[in-house]
């Protein structure tokens, strides 16, 4: 089909190892950039397997991947 498939490897159980390069452009791709900047260490590819699968928003990119909770509607003490 004319692209060069060095850049995809498949094992003998069929995982596909998938080397790709991406360009992020600051005003276009604020949520991925942010996306990639906090992704836990040795966590990339996992981060990115995950936002391909369910999408990335600006919600995400300004929680910076924390889950923020508001309890105070729930009438304990803390």
């Amino acid at each position: 089909m004319g692209r060069d498939m060095s850049a995809v490897i498949e094992k003998w159980n069929g995982t596909l190892i998938v080397t790709v390069r991406l360009t992020l452009k600051p005003g276009r791709d604020d949520a991925l950039i942010m996306l990639i900047q906090t992704a836990p260490r040795r966590g990339l590819a996992a981060t990115v397997r995950e936002a391909m699968r369910s999408g990335v928003n600006d919600n995400f990119a300004k929680t910076s991947g924390e889950i923020v909770l508001d309890l105070s509607g729930l009438g304990l003490e803390i």
